[in-house]
């Protein structure tokens, strides 16, 4: 499978300038289903505007664009890891004095982590930082829930749950386990992930998630943790558990070098899920 993937990627290449620094974008799903799949045409292109609308032009820019409709680890031609195989093999090579930082978003994020664990065990790949916006690498309670419950939840919020309930594909490996599941979460291959969380509770939906959460995912996935426990900030947090006399407090902390993004709260922010690609005031993709 993996010769399958890096054969496809590579059947993309191009070329980028020897010694130039590429940041290169990986967005997520949307709840448009245009959006979702038309992000796709995006591919090798300097802007995406169907799906940012906004980002860092201090270096030269190349989107992934796939079809989010489909599980993004999975090969095939316009899958998510191909894509983003494709863009590492053109900007991103060591061996061409290139290098590269990696900015996603939602299950961007799982898409990112997937490659770099898998297809960079021998540094091929010059990635200098991955910025998480709201990354699913972690899954979401939404799709674990079953259809009727969505089906609910679509009338409540007036359609924010079409996503979970139109692309069965994508949602299977966004279920907690499964995404949890996908891939050595500890295994970055030397390349730091800084996570930038939302933190915008509503009434109707707080009851699905453990924690903080920002509509679509909880902290125990943007944050990275190592655990899905009810978490309130990123960076590691000591959660308190029971009722007493049987309350525990135990310290949890994220996987192996995911840090919480210096530059934003580790209690997140106020932004709900969709509105990260959108947004001028977290544009700059650098952590510092």
């Amino acid at each position: 499978m993996k010769k399958v993937l890096i054969f496809l990627a590579t059947l993309g290449f191009t070329g980028a300038a020897f010694g130039a620094t590429t940041t290169i974008y990986v967005h997520g799903f949307h709840f448009s289903v245009q959006k979702t799949e038309t992000a796709k045409t995006c591919q090798g292109k300097s802007t995406c505007t169907s799906y940012w609308g906004v980002q860092d032009n201090s270096t030269p820019v190349v989107h992934t664009g796939y079809d989010g409709r489909f599980n993004p680890t999975v090969a095939g031609a316009e899958r998510g890891s191909t894509r983003l195989l494709a863009n590492l093999n053109a900007h991103c090579r060591r061996d061409r004095g290139q290098s590269c930082r990696i900015v996603n978003h939602s299950m961007g994020g799982l898409t990112t982590g997937f490659v770099l664990a898998n297809y960079n065990r021998s540094n091929i790949y010059n990635v200098l930082y991955v910025t998480s916006l709201v990354s699913a690498e972690g899954g979401s309670e939404l799709a674990n829930i079953g259809n009727p419950v969505l089906q609910t939840l679509n009338v409540i919020t007036l359609g924010l749950s079409n996503f979970f309930l139109n692309f069965p594909d994508a949602v299977n490996v966004l279920k907690t386990s499964a995404a949890r599941a996908s891939y050595d979460h500890n295994l970055t291959n030397g390349t730091p992930f800084y996570h930038l969380a939302g933190n915008t509770p509503e009434w109707y939906i707080n009851w699905i998630f453990p924690g903080s959460h920002d509509t679509v995912l909880a902290m125990h996935s943007t944050c990275s943790y190592r655990n899905v426990v009810s978490f309130s900030r990123c960076g590691g947090e000591s959660v308190t558990t029971g009722i007493w006399p049987f309350r525990s407090t135990k310290y949890y902390s994220a996987h192996s070098n995911h840090y919480q993004h210096p530059r934003h709260s580790a209690a997140g922010v106020a932004i709900k899920h969709l509105d990260y690609p959108n947004r001028s005031d977290i544009a700059r993709a650098a952590p510092n």
